[in-house]
Formats: C-alpha cells, sequence, structure tokens
C-alpha cells in the first residue's frame, strides 16, 4: 500500500520534471535507461530530446540505436541519416548508418558511410570488416580483401572477420588463405554454422573429403533439422563417388524438411550419376517445378534426356536453361552440341558463337565452333577458330605445368633448397606470366637469396596481377 502511494506521489514529479528538462538532461537519461537495458524509456527520452533540440547528432545516433535493437529498422535509418547530416564527422552516425544500411541490402549507401567511418577511425576493426564485406558484395573483390585484412589484423579474433576474409580468399582463388581463415574463424566461434560449412566445403574443394564429412557429420549430430549441413554432407559423398550414401542423405533430408528444390536438385544429380535416369528425371522436374528461377534443374535433366536418346526434349530444356539464366556457357555449348547433331548447323553455329563471347577462354567452344563452320563449308573461319582452340589449350596446359611447377617449388623452399626453388618458380612464370602465385614465391625466394631488388620486382607484379595475395609494403621490403 505504502509503495503505491509513493509511486502515486513520484511518478507525476518524474514526469513533471522529464517536461521541463534540457535536451541535454533528456539525453542523459536516455543513456542512463538504455545501461539498464530499459530500452522504452531509453527511446522516450531520446525523442523527447530530439523534439527539444532537433539538430543534435548525438541524441538522433542514439535513437536511431534504440530504435534498432527494439526492430524497428526504417526508423533507426530516418535518425542514423539525420545524426550524419548533422555531424558528418561522427564516427558512430556514419557507422550506425553504413551498419544498418548494409543490412537492408543498401549496399552503395552503405559504402559511402562504412568509408567516411573508416577515414574517421581507420582503427576500428568492426568497420573495417562491414566495409570489407560490403565491397566485396558490390563486385569490388581486391578492394573488400584490403579492407577485410584490415580488420583481422586489428582483431585477429574477431570471428566474423576472419570468415568472411576466408570466403572472400576462396573467391579470389587463395584457397590456401581461405582454409586459414575459415579454419581460424571455426576455432574461435565453434558455434558459428557458416564458419563451420564454409570450412567445410572448401576442404571438400581441396580433396580433403574426410575431414569435410567430419565438420557436416557433427553439426547434425548436434542439430539433426540443419539442412545446410545435410546438403553439404550429401554434396561432399557425391564427389567422392559415394552415391548410395549421398541419395539416402538427399532423400533423408526430404523426409525432415519441406519441399526443396536444390534438395531434390542434388538427388537427381545423384541419380544421375548413378545411371538411375528415371528417377533422376522425376527428381529434376520436381525441382524445376518448386523454382521456376533455378537454371540447373532444366540443364541437369536436358543432359539426362539426351544421353538416353531423347534429343529434341533435351533441346527445349537447354532453351529453358537459358532462358532461365542467359549467360549460362553450358547450356548454351549443350544447346549447340545438340543442335549440331541433328543438323541444325545454323543454329548450332549461332550458340557456340554465344559460347565463345560469353567465355573467350573456353577451349572447347572454339574447337566445337570451329567443327560447325566446317561442316557448313565456312573453310577460312572454321580454320581461325580452330587455331584459336589449340592456342588456348596450350595456354591451359602450360598454366597447369606452372600451377604444378610452384607446387615442386614450394616444397623445395621448405626443404631449404632455394637455388631449386628459385629455378622451379622461374619455369612457373615462363609458363604462364600471368601466374600471380609464381611471381609471389618467386619473390620470396629471391629475398631469402638475397636478390632484393629482383624479388621487389615480382612481388609487384604478383600485386597487380592479384592484389589481394600480396600487401603493399611487401613489395617494398
Amino acid at each position: 500500500m505504502l509503495l503505491a502511494v509513493l509511486l502515486a506521489i513520484l511518478t507525476p514529479l518524474a514526469q513533471e520534471r522529464s517536461q521541463g528538462a534540457s535536451a541535454e538532461e533528456l539525453y542523459r537519461q536516455g543513456v542512463a535507461a538504455e545501461r539498464t537495458g530499459d530500452l522504452q524509456t531509453a527511446l522516450t527520452s531520446y525523442e523527447r530530446a530530439v523534439e527539444r533540440d532537433p539538430a543534435n547528432a548525438v541524441a538522433h545516433d542514439r535513437l536511431g540505436f534504440v530504435l534498432g535493437r527494439l526492430g524497428r529498422t526504417s526508423d533507426a535509418l530516418r535518425h542514423f541519416e539525420r545524426a550524419a547530416t548533422l555531424a558528418p564527422a561522427m564516427f558512430d552516425a556514419q557507422y550506425h548508418l553504413g551498419a544498418t544500411r548494409w543490412w537492408t541490402k543498401d549496399l552503395q549507401g552503405a559504402k559511402t558511410a562504412l568509408a567516411a567511418a573508416v577515414r574517421l577511425q581507420p582503427s576500428h576493426a568492426e568497420a573495417q570488416y562491414y566495409l570489407g564485406v560490403t565491397l566485396r558484395q558490390s563486385g569490388e573483390l581486391s578492394k573488400g580483401l584490403v579492407h577485410l585484412r584490415e580488420a583481422v589484423r586489428l582483431s585477429p579474433k574477431l570471428a566474423v572477420a576472419r570468415l568472411q576474409l576466408g570466403v572472400a580468399l576462396q573467391q579470389a582463388g587463395d584457397v590456401d588463405g581461405a582454409v586459414e581463415h575459415l579454419t581460424a574463424a571455426a576455432e574461435i566461434d565453434p558455434s558459428s554454422i557458416d564458419a563451420q560449412n564454409s570450412l567445410g566445403l572448401i576442404l571438400m574443394q581441396i580433396g580433403e573429403g574426410d575431414r569435410a564429412l567430419a565438420i557436416f557429420r557433427r553439426l547434425i549430430e548436434k542439430d539433426p533439422a540443419n539442412a545446410t549441413a545435410r546438403l553439404n554432407l550429401g554434396t561432399t559423398l557425391m564427389q567422392r563417388g559415394e552415391l548410395d550414401a549421398a541419395v539416402e542423405v538427399f532423400r533423408e533430408a526430404i523426409r525432415l524438411q519441406p519441399p526443396k528444390a536444390e534438395v531434390h536438385y542434388n538427388l537427381g544429380l545423384a541419380l544421375k550419376q548413378r545411371d538411375d535416369f528415371a528417377e533422376a528425371e522425376a527428381q529434376l522436374r520436381r525441382a524445376m517445378a518448386l523454382d521456376r528461377t533455378l537454371p540447373d534443374a532444366p540443364f541437369t535433366l536436358g543432359v539426362v534426356l539426351w544421353q538416353t536418346g531423347r534429343g529434341a526434349e533435351a533441346v527445349a530444356l537447354f532453351r529453358e536453361a537459358v532462358v532461365r539464366r542467359e549467360d549460362y556457357v553450358d547450356a548454351h555449348y549443350m544447346l549447340g552440341t545438340v543442335l549440331r547433331q541433328q543438323g541444325a548447323m545454323t543454329d548450332a553455329i549461332g550458340e557456340f558463337r554465344t559460347v565463345v563471347s560469353l567465355n573467350p577462354s573456353f577451349a572447347e567452344g572454339y574447337l566445337s565452333l570451329g567443327q560447325a563452320l566446317a561442316a557448313a563449308g565456312d573453310t577460312a573461319g572454321a580454320q581461325s577458330a580452330l587455331r584459336e582452340a589449340e592456342r588456348l589449350n596450350t595456354l591451359k596446359a602450360n598454366a597447369q605445368a606452372s600451377t604444378f611447377a610452384v607446387g615442386v617449388g614450394v616444397e623445395k623452399l621448405k626443404a631449404g633448397d632455394i637455388a631449386g626453388a628459385i629455378q622451379q618458380f622461374r619455369d612457373a612464370t615462363r609458363l604462364a606470366p600471368d601466374n600471380p602465385r609464381a611471381h609471389y614465391q618467386l619473390a620470396l625466394a629471391l629475398r631469402r637469396s638475397g636478390a632484393i631488388n629482383e624479388a621487389r620486382e615480382h612481388f609487384a607484379e604478383a600485386h597487380r596481377l592479384a592484389p589481394y595475395l600480396v600487401p603493399p609494403a611487401e613489395e617494398k621490403r
């Protein structure tokens, strides 16, 4: 009873004081409430603060932050934008605005605000992280890698930065670097499903299937409803040729979760590889029906029908695949192949021309184009296409030999045979002058041998070819 009386007396007094408080006092009340977790009181205080002083950038920023925590994202954005407009040099406003824009998938807006935040406070690891992720997702991979590396340097235990750096390095082709950072992310935060799945996928890619399977199985043991891990487990088994096991995993996934096109597609793919064409067709048609944008389902079904002598039906499916994804090189190539077999040479030539325009380094595309042109009586065109196919095959063979030479050189360098390593790396750069790893490893070996100036030249060339590979400062050492 006494408590009720006190509240009845004190509440109006508190409200009266709040009504007469200055914007700064209201802001401080909001901060105090926020610290205790009383977000509704904090929200009210910050709202009153910006009503009293609409130019109070700090209050707008904190109001935006509380609104974001309460799930009112669009309102939060409005106040972050106001704060950043009022105080462009305020780090918190730019950082919160950029991170929220990223969350709402406004990559261009996020990039502008986060770049400003990083300029204001370069040592803020999370700002570097968000800017790096935004740049990578915007298609600026090399720039994104610079900021993700800096985020990891500033905060080596920031698991999400390690994860995104690993993903970006994998995208850039640096498999070793990707494995390093994805492993670190999984170790720092063992609860990160994304880190575990990403690590498992890249281990599968580099042929460490046993480790990948162990990761996916652990994830499923912890959470049998983890659809992504189950899908990855089945894919790993399929790539290892364990088709019966893969089929069973995909069937179990279908039993445990709502119909999903990707699972039916992968089951169809595994059945196809097992030569169970009838059921593969059924699963692929199911995938097509579940997702009318997925291009792989009609493409793979087209291959199944072509393999079983149903070329006319296959043509329609390959056409459907390129409708779903216009730049689908493999679908254009298979469409051209079937059309050529059916004698529709003009249409086949058109498809092969599309193939080489989409992928100018595809030797098989030029070979098929040359053969089709020859069959159509265009001798000069055929010879030109066949010469290009031969040139590309030579480049491909040289690139493979270069990669092998780099691997041999790395082993020699580990064994202390610097001269032997340098020779291998020189051979690698001769075979493929555009192989950044060859230049990078050669630079490392040359530096160990004391040839500093030549090492710098190869560091610079490696950095030019693949900026993610060599920190700019490395070139000057």
